[in-house]
């Protein structure tokens, strides 16, 4: 065992307001002894999967680091919840986009997960609640999404700095297109920034047994991390050291690694002396919330496989973005809403919630399928003020924001998280790389 996670393992025990715990502290004359060290060659603030692939990556290297988290787990948006619904529910990030990059996806082999490709042709299609025939939907679909293609990859048509909402026609089929877009992105058409979407990359997505959230906390368990350990201040002109302080007390580094959300920073979660640079202040700013709400039930079957995804092109195009999604490993439904009807339903309480998606799913498979509903979770992620949103999403005119983010400070304070320019941006993998790409920065200047 390493003297920081003895260290974490004191510090969790301390918590422990029982008397067991006091009992096995005392125990441990060691965990009494040591004394908690205050200077590392890095912090990293935030245990989501930005912080913990740096984290990892700087420990390997043999560096001395210190991982705080606010929160009581480490994940961030990457979270499986396995008891509320009696299987696992992903609150947050669930599936493995761009899979055949994805470095998640070897490791999920290598833990013996199962896999399976999200295989959108798995769906049925509806238009007011009425289903529509495979064969037709499919022609219409491909029809107007290689006109969207042509509109959308013909130079000068747009200024890149556009919003998706120009794109939209007035044709049924490629407004839902483009309400498909917008539904991953999790804002409306005219809140997406163009030049942002043609940047990120579209490939294959997977699904994990036993949820993504729970494949993040097993493949990072040995990173040392401080839970519970909120950061309120970063002093990055204190000498040559970066001093980091909260109620829980205060450390010092060379360098910072901040992976937290845009929207957190802008919005003073951590305070900054002195304050941060105006560009970097003003690039906060270009970011918006990417909601999503998961309306999640646990859900017994019909007697027969129900098709992975069930979307209603007629809403779509009107704006109001949401899919049903049946689970493929367990007995989950779940209705996803996205962007403003995200924004509604996360107004309502749990039984609102409840009663909204029992009526779509009444609309869409019938009284049998809702009858067949038993237990429902629901998250808000927009409320949480660690995440405020379920992930960074750039406001038209705004095209540049990542890159401006991810730029450090004087060499020493860097960022990191989904919110990072690249073309897996808004995903897991892509707060996986961002995090790596902060530790090689962090591990070049420390090498000097």
């Amino acid at each position: 065992m390493t003297i920081s996670s003895l260290l974490e393992n004191c510090v969790v025990l301390a918590r422990r307001k029982v008397v067991a715990g006091i009992a096995s502290l005392l125990a441990a004359p060691a965990c009494v002894r040591l004394p908690v060290p205050t200077d590392f060659d890095a912090i990293i603030i935030g245990a989501g999967v930005a912080g913990l692939s740096a984290a990892h990556a700087l420990a390997t290297k043999g560096r001395r680091i210190l991982v705080l988290e606010a929160r009581s787990r480490i994940g961030g948006r990457a979270w499986t919840d396995a008891n509320s619904l009696g299987v696992p529910f992903d609150q947050g990030a669930h599936w493995l986009h761009n899979a055949e990059h994805n470095s998640f996806t070897q490791l999920a082999r290598d833990k013996g997960l199962a896999l399976k490709v999200a295989d959108t042709s798995d769906r049925q299609l509806y238009c007011a609640g009425k289903a529509l025939s495979d064969e037709n939907a499919t022609l219409r679909m491909n029809k107007a999404t290689s006109d969207l293609e042509r509109r959308m990859f013909i130079p000068s048509i747009l200024p890149r700095d556009s919003s998706l909402a120009p794109f939209l026609s007035g044709d049924e089929w490629r407004d839902a297109m483009i309400g498909i877009a917008a539904f991953s992105l999790g804002a409306q058409p005219d809140r997406i920034s163009f030049e942002d979407f043609l940047s990120l990359e579209d490939g294959e997505e997977r699904t994990v047994s036993g949820g993504y959230g729970a494949l993040v906390a097993a493949v990072f368990k040995s990173v040392p991390v401080r839970l519970d350990h909120r950061v309120a201040l970063v002093d990055w002109h204190h000498g040559n050291r970066i001093a980091v302080s909260g109620q829980w007390g205060s450390a010092t580094a060379r360098h910072v690694i901040i992976a937290v959300p845009p929207t957190v920073l802008a919005s003073g979660g951590i305070r900054f002396s002195p304050d941060l640079p105006q560009a970097k202040a003003e690039a906060l700013g270009k970011f918006t919330v990417g909601q999503f709400l998961k309306v999640g039930f646990r859900f017994e079957g019909m007697g027969n496989r129900l098709p992975e995804y069930h979307a209603d092109i007629c809403r779509l195009a009107s704006g109001n973005l949401e899919m049903l999604v049946a689970d493929q490993f367990d007995p989950v439904l779940t209705l996803i809403a996205s962007g403003d009807l995200a924004s509604e339903l996360a107004r309502q309480d749990i039984a609102g919630r409840r009663a909204y998606a029992i009526e779509r799913i009444t609309q869409t498979l019938g009284k049998n399928a809702a009858g067949r509903l038993g237990a429902v979770i629901s998250y808000d992620w927009a409320a949480d003020p660690l995440s405020l949103g379920s992930f960074s999403a750039v406001r038209p005119g705004a095209g540049n924001a990542r890159r401006k983010f991810a730029q450090p400070l004087q060499g020493r304070v860097h960022f990191a998280g989904d919110a990072a320019p690249g073309p897996f941006a808004t995903t897991v993998y892509g707060a996986h790389l961002s995090g790596l790409r902060a530790a090689r920065q962090t591990e070049r200047e420390l090498a000097r």
